[in-house]
């Protein structure tokens, strides 16, 4: 990474520090994008008067669109952790934690925290993560299909129009898919359940990996 390349890079994570902060601070009263721009302006606001901001290397990417402690985030996710419960464990406060999370999903370009799980699988980052246990693990054909569109970020609606059936039937066959896969934790956001379904389906074979991942997997 160059030298300017870094600097924006350190320039992009404080500015949502400060976003972040100003959003814990503020509340309601301030929207996820004033919050952005306020991170942003403080930061020009700062260069300009003179201060600087320097990196930490602790922290230092570890691949080209990941910082150091995204696939905390990531496997936090595949767990079906709610971002309090990974903001609990981390150490990091929550609106820090959803705006690194915002953060994420714009450097891999994920629709949704499902589909950066997926994108995280499928790029190989989640090699480090174990599988969770589970027995044979049999999918319908409806399913599969099912499971692959929320794969690959559709919505509810977008999946309702994919298939050709109405909104009800899919939530129908997700909590069914769900329950198949043993995805939903006692007491756990609903929304949690999403991300851990994709990341179960790579586990254990139900969605296709790259096959240069299958190999080396083999």
């Amino acid at each position: 990474m160059s030298t300017t390349e870094a600097t924006a890079a350190v320039d992009i994570e404080a500015a949502a520090v400060i976003a972040a902060t100003a959003s814990a601070l503020l509340g309601r009263r301030l929207t996820p994008a004033e919050a952005d721009r306020l991170g942003t302006a403080a930061l020009q606001a700062l260069r300009a008067d003179g201060w600087t901001v320097q990196p930490d290397f602790t922290r230092r990417r570890i691949h080209p669109q990941l910082c150091a402690y995204d696939p905390t985030l990531l496997a936090g996710l595949a767990r079906g952790c709610s971002t309090h419960e990974i903001a609990a464990v981390t150490g990091i406060p929550h609106a820090t934690l959803r705006h690194r999370i915002q953060r994420l999903r714009g450097r891999i370009g994920a629709a949704n925290t499902a589909h950066a799980v997926a994108i995280a699988y499928r790029n190989g980052w989640m090699a480090g993560l174990a599988p969770e246990p589970r027995g044979p693990i049999t999918l319908s054909t409806r399913q599969r299909q099912i499971l692959s569109l929320i794969a690959d970020g559709h919505t509810n609606e977008v999946i309702s129009d994919h298939i050709g059936v109405c909104r009800d039937s899919v939530i129908t066959h997700i909590r069914r898919l769900y329950s198949v896969l043993d995805a939903s934790r006692t007491g756990g956001p609903t929304t949690a359940a999403r991300p851990r379904a994709v990341a179960l389906g790579y586990q254990h074979g139900l969605l296709p990996l790259p096959a240069a991942l299958s190999a080396s997997a083999a």
